[in-house]
């Protein structure tokens, strides 16, 4: 279970922002980016879920 800042409760579901006129795609793979939970940057890659998994997965060793 998620808790909020204040260490109790369940925390919000994220607000995932509409990104699909962007025509974004993943930095890794290619796979079109219609929804992501923050606005994107102009200046950094985006990536799908599964290759953003991928890239914390390598972070943690």
């Amino acid at each position: 279970m998620a808790f909020n800042n204040q260490g109790f409760g369940p925390r919000p579901p994220r607000q995932m922002f509409n990104v699909a006129d962007m025509n974004l795609k993943c930095a890794d793979c290619g796979t079109p980016i219609t929804e992501l939970p923050f606005k994107p940057a102009a200046d950094r890659p985006v990536y799908c879920f599964e290759c953003n998994k991928k890239r914390r997965a390598n972070f943690a060793r």
